[in-house]
């Protein structure tokens, strides 16, 4: 089961990551090549905070979230139980800043330019936010189960 369950996350990122190149309406000129071109942008066997990544037990489920963070914006402090992928779109994208708030009070920052990936998923509460001067566009693909929620806020 979790052997289907990592084939298909795999499938997904490649999808994902695909998906997430595309910022325009325009086709792909295929007169040069109509070979398929993968690349692989990422990947990592822990969370950006060094957790190794485990999966929750119960039936499995993919889900993909692309968004918009407007200038200025933020998402509250928060946690999530289920490992995700977060793709900083490449093109037309502002930045991400990622803080993470340590056992001990004190802040972790990170900052995640246009087209950079990393994995989120452990216990460490934190919250993102839109410091650049224009709208970030992020990608998320969260490998959780039936029924477990996305995000769980911190109060």
């Amino acid at each position: 089961m979790m052997q289907k369950f990592l084939a298909a996350l795999s499938t997904t990122t490649v999808i994902v990551m695909g998906v997430a190149g595309c910022t325009s309406n325009e086709t792909q000129d295929t007169t040069t090549s109509s070979e398929p071109v993968i690349q692989k942008v990422f990947s990592d066997t822990k969370t950006i905070d060094g957790v190794a990544l485990k999966y929750p037990e119960g039936t499995p489920e993919l889900r993909l979230f692309r968004v918009e963070l407007p200038v200025g914006s933020k998402i509250p402090l928060h946690t999530h139980p289920a490992p995700m992928m977060v793709y900083v779109q490449g093109e037309n994208s502002g930045d991400l800043l990622v803080t993470q708030v340590m056992p001990d009070g004190t802040e972790v920052q990170r900052e995640f330019k246009a087209g950079k990936a990393f994995i989120e998923g452990g216990d460490t509460p934190h919250f993102v936010q839109n410091q650049s001067d224009e709208t970030t566009i992020i990608w998320v693909t969260v490998a959780g189960v039936k029924g477990m929620p996305t995000t769980n806020f911190v109060k």
